[in-house]
């Protein structure tokens, strides 16, 4: 059933799949309503392919309407939270330390303390790592980077830091003008903004292709702007991941209708190796699975909300094994981690 606010012609059937053309298919969820923003206008149905496992939406909004959904989703603005806050200066703290020798200068001993303390929490370091979009994997230095969907602007600032020449664009005015403000290079639009001529070392997705009509097409613009030797760094939901074994309807990564795709590990590294990537690495991103757990047991309490307190006691002992565990099968399986972090050398 299809987005009761959508008018008819607004929506498009997806009859074969967007990655292999194939036409065979099964109906992975249906009922599904938008959690995220107005939960009474419609319901929405995700399918599978059958070749290669890919989920989409069908029917879904054609591109001129998609910009419904938008229109009250929680923007790109800075976050003023002190928690939020101290988890910077952390993150600042930790990559000073490891990676002082790139930003040219040597960090403070409460630097070292903290990276110290990180790498002794392996999922605390991994998250850092993955934050920073491993941008230092294999100590290559610097060069011209740029970050599709670059919201307000706080990764090109982490980049610029330690300096990297950075270009960011994105669709929301708002973000951009915020990420403008901090002198940066940041242009209205998507990645077709960017003229072909244009060349970087690294480019990052992160959790953009799960948006978009066209992935192939946008893996193929990646590569053409990319520097041989260049770095590709994405992330996505897993529709494979044990977080969607677990929470089905209620997992975070379906968000109908804004994520129009999710892939599993063997579609988007085939994508990846058959448009010329000659590497492809996946990456773990720490911390994953304790926030994917804590985001779906929210979904989940708010459609099943506890009769009483002997109810929201066991909930709560069950949420944090299911979180333990979600996060546990983050260091030890790939195929079934919460997202798809890879790094893909041109």
């Amino acid at each position: 059933m299809a987005f009761q606010q959508w008018l008819r012609d607004q929506l498009e059937i997806v009859d074969k799949c967007p990655i292999c053309d194939s036409e065979k298919s099964r109906v992975l969820q249906s009922g599904l309503i938008d959690r995220m923003t107005d939960p009474s206008t419609g319901f929405w149905e995700i399918c599978a392919c059958e070749n290669c496992g890919v989920a989409y939406l069908s029917p879904r909004p054609d591109r001129e309407s998609i910009g419904n959904a938008y229109s009250h989703y929680y923007t790109h603005n800075s976050d003023k939270d002190d928690l939020v806050n101290n988890r910077l200066r952390l993150i600042k703290s930790y990559f000073s330390e490891k990676y002082y020798a790139v930003a040219c200068k040597k960090g403070r001993f409460s630097d070292y303390v903290v990276y110290i303390a990180m790498r002794l929490f392996v999922p605390l370091s991994l998250y850092f790592d993955a934050k920073s979009r491993h941008l230092f994997k294999g100590e290559k230095g610097t060069g011209k980077l740029l970050d599709v969907g670059c919201g307000n602007g706080e990764f090109l600032r982490f980049a610029d830091r330690y300096g990297w020449s950075v270009v960011g664009v994105d669709f929301d005015e708002d973000a951009v003008t915020e990420a403008r403000s901090g002198d940066l290079d940041v242009r209205t639009g998507g990645i077709d903004t960017i003229g072909s001529k244009e060349k970087f070392d690294f480019i990052s997705l992160s959790h953009v292709i799960e948006h978009v009509y066209d992935p192939v097409e946008l893996i193929r613009t990646c590569y053409a702007l990319l520097n041989d030797g260049g770095t590709l760094w994405l992330e996505t939901p897993n529709i494979e991941s044990i977080g969607y074994a677990l929470y089905k309807s209620n997992w975070r990564g379906l968000e109908p209708p804004r994520h129009i795709m999710l892939f599993n590990q063997k579609s988007l590294r085939s994508i990846l190796t058959k448009t010329g990537f000659v590497s492809v690495e996946q990456e773990n991103h720490g911390l994953s699975g304790v926030y994917m757990g804590l985001a779906s047991e929210r979904l989940l309490n708010q459609s099943k909300p506890c009769v009483s307190m002997l109810d929201c006691g066991m909930r709560k002992i069950g949420m944090f094994l299911k979180v333990l565990s979600l996060e546990l099968i983050q260091l030890s399986s790939k195929k079934r981690r919460e997202f798809l972090t890879l790094v893909a050398i041109r």
